[in-house]
């Protein structure tokens, strides 16, 4: 049995101010996405879990490729 207590994730999904962001506990603030490195803010819900689960499985940032329109989000593997 370990001492240790386990560590807290370091992506979670939660209410901004307009919609749902992925907050990064590391950096202190929103998730960075996509190729271009973008804010993972203003999302539904739904994106931003998707999103928060694609990061914690440890796929990176670039696997996630975001559309300017609102309804596209697809995470490739």
């Amino acid at each position: 049995m370990s001492d240790k207590l386990p560590s807290a994730a370091r992506f979670m999904v939660r209410q901004a101010s307009q919609g749902w962001m992925v907050y990064d506990r590391q950096r202190k603030g929103p998730a960075l996405i996509g190729t271009n490195l973008a804010l993972a803010v203003n999302l539904t819900k739904e994106q931003a879990e998707r999103i928060q689960r694609t990061l914690a499985a440890g796929l990176g940032p670039q696997a996630i490729i975001v559309s300017n329109r609102s309804d596209c989000l697809f995470v490739s593997r």
